[in-house]
């Protein structure tokens, strides 16, 4: 059985949604407290800018946003896990996980499917 390439484009618009969704979820509460002496206000801010980056990227026919904006969202997760270690890597793990691994596949694919 061959692989289903057309659906790669779905799929990529899928995670995008998805994402930004999951950023959505997790970080908007974080971001509308507005609390500028806390390092969650702009670890927030930063998923946010950059899931969108993410998500208009997807419109532009060059990967650079796109790449960009996934080696950032890469990045942000794994500042999380130094800032949170050792104290909470079993109850959140999977809210760094998700972020990282989709990040890591646009930074490395790009538009490119």
């Amino acid at each position: 059985m061959k692989p289903f390439k057309s659906g790669a484009i779905l799929a990529a618009w899928l995670l995008r949604i998805l994402l930004v969704w999951f950023i959505y979820k997790n970080y908007f509460q974080t971001f509308t407290s507005f609390d500028l002496k806390s390092i969650s206000f702009y670890i927030g801010a930063a998923y946010l800018l950059f899931g969108l980056l993410l998500l208009v990227g997807g419109f532009i026919q060059k990967s650079t946003l796109t790449m960009f904006s996934g080696l950032a969202i890469f990045v942000l997760p794994i500042v999380q896990l130094i800032r949170d270690f050792p104290d909470d890597l079993s109850n959140e793990l999977l809210l760094y996980l998700i972020p990282l691994s989709v990040g890591f596949y646009f930074f490395t694919s790009g538009n490119n499917n």
